[in-house]
């Protein structure tokens, strides 16, 4: 079960990480959630560790309708209650920053896997190891603040254009401004700030572009722009880690921005998503991770990057502590350079389209006979507008092996390419003319062939 994690805004200790944050001006409360039963009393779940103030979207919410590229769809567990933001989170972008979002340039030189080849990236430190009051001097000044603001649609009553829907960490990794942070962070963002604390600012709140954002990975990269230039984190190398080496991890828990906390590696190559997806591998550490910290940096005791911190372990008894998650950067790598050279991640296949899933209840309530993925749109763009695939299938069976959600797509594809064919089993409702009886609904069993596209 994946949850997106509400928080309540700054310095309202909670220890409630779904806890209301407030109530919309001048309107009645919403009415909260029905929770779910559940015959253990336990619930476990994976938490973004990000703080949603409110707004619109949030950093997610429940998807009925789920697109089978490899997008990663998040489930919330009836905790979706966003409540407005109150006025202090109007946006306040710095007077010395562009009143509209800056144009990303890309590199002259295409940047390569290991992003060797990406100028202004500070060395990786493998001589000197430091205390962690070293440590913090030495690369506090890369981690920054992420907001993310949405359209002020009536949520406050002031006449402000844009209110802060949520908040994260990023890391700079460039002296020319290139940062990575989590795409939970940024997703259904309409303007997006960093707030930039070293020696040339303090405080100083910046808009950025987005130049990529892939929620398979849950990465982002972001394009900050200032005359002076940035302390960049050096990104390190998370294939030598060892279980039991001392990390610190640094971001904007709770907004107290750049805390620093420290731990251990207490397990390597665990998965956040153990059903399928692109998602990657990561470290897991009893470094205390909470809402806020999504994006910040997972560093070693030489001051590189190793992990970018993006979900903690929870159970809603409180029986579970410190089960932290960063992303090996060495497998951010490729996500990254894919992401500042096209914007998104190359090479994945996609059917190219949309679905709604449908179990036993679900089939009932809407009619139809099969459970599996209704097809409700097709990109007319894609192989797939030309298979004979129709809205209104259900799509049974993938190369003849039953489905029932996306990660079971992804499953079968995965590590397949776009322009490869597949066949998918689809249930066909059609109705046949009966005289005086009226009309009777058959369903047909159809196999089609679809070619495969490129993920976007």
């Amino acid at each position: 079960m994946y949850e997106n994690n509400g928080y309540q805004p700054p310095y309202n200790f909670s220890t409630d990480p779904n806890g209301q944050y407030g109530q919309y001006p001048n309107q009645e409360p919403p009415k909260p959630p029905k929770k779910k039963k559940t015959s253990t009393g336990l619930i476990v779940g994976v938490i973004a560790a990000a703080i949603v103030f409110g707004g619109a979207s949030g950093f997610g919410g429940s998807y009925l309708a789920s697109r089978i590229d490899y997008d990663i769809p998040a489930v919330n567990d009836d905790n979706s209650a966003h409540d407005a933001p109150d006025d202090n989170d109007a946006l306040n972008i710095s007077s010395e920053a562009p009143i509209t979002t800056p144009e990303y340039v890309k590199p002259e030189i295409e940047v390569n896997d290991d992003l060797s080849s990406l100028a202004n990236m500070a060395n990786i430190n493998t001589t000197r190891a430091y205390s962690y009051e070293d440590l913090f001097d030495r690369v506090n000044e890369s981690v920054v603040v992420v907001n993310n603001y949405i359209t002020n649609n009536g949520y406050t009553n002031s006449n402000v254009d844009y209110v802060k829907q949520g908040t994260g960490s990023g890391i700079i990794f460039t002296t020319d401004g290139y940062i990575i942070t989590n795409a939970h962070v940024v997703s259904g963002a309409e303007k997006v700030s960093v707030i930039i604390s070293d020696k040339y600012s303090d405080e100083e709140e910046i808009e950025v572009v987005v130049v990529g954002s892939d929620s398979a990975t849950d990465l982002a990269v972001l394009k900050v722009s200032r005359e002076q230039p940035f302390t960049a984190a050096p990104l390190g190398n998370s294939d030598s880690l060892k279980i039991g080496q001392d990390v610190a991890a640094i971001g904007n828990p709770a907004g107290l921005n750049k805390s620093l906390t420290r731990g251990i590696i207490s397990g390597l190559n665990r998965y956040a998503n153990e059903e399928g997806g692109y998602e990657l591998s990561s470290i897991q550490t009893d470094a205390s991770i909470n809402p806020g910290n999504s994006g910040g940096g997972l560093f070693d005791m030489y001051g590189n990057v190793i992990g970018v911190v993006n979900s903690k372990l929870v159970a809603e008894d409180g029986s579970i502590e410190n089960l932290g998650f960063a992303i090996t950067i060495n497998e951010a790598k490729p996500v990254i350079s894919d992401l500042i050279n096209f914007g998104y991640v190359t090479g994945r296949p996609a059917l190219g389209i949309t679905t709604l899933q449908l179990n036993q209840y679900t089939a009932q309530i809407y009619g139809f006979s099969s459970v599996g993925l209704l097809v409700t749109e097709i990109n007319q763009d894609a192989p797939v507008a030309k298979s004979g695939l129709q809205i209104g299938d259900v799509i049974t069976k993938v190369n003849g092996i039953e489905v029932s959600s996306v990660t079971e797509v992804q499953n079968i594809t995965k590590g397949m390419s776009a322009g490869d064919k597949i066949t998918v089993t689809v249930s066909r409702s059609s109705s046949d003319s009966n005289g005086y009886f009226g009309s009777i609904t058959r369903n047909k069993v159809i196999d089609i062939e679809v070619i495969l596209t490129e993920s976007k």
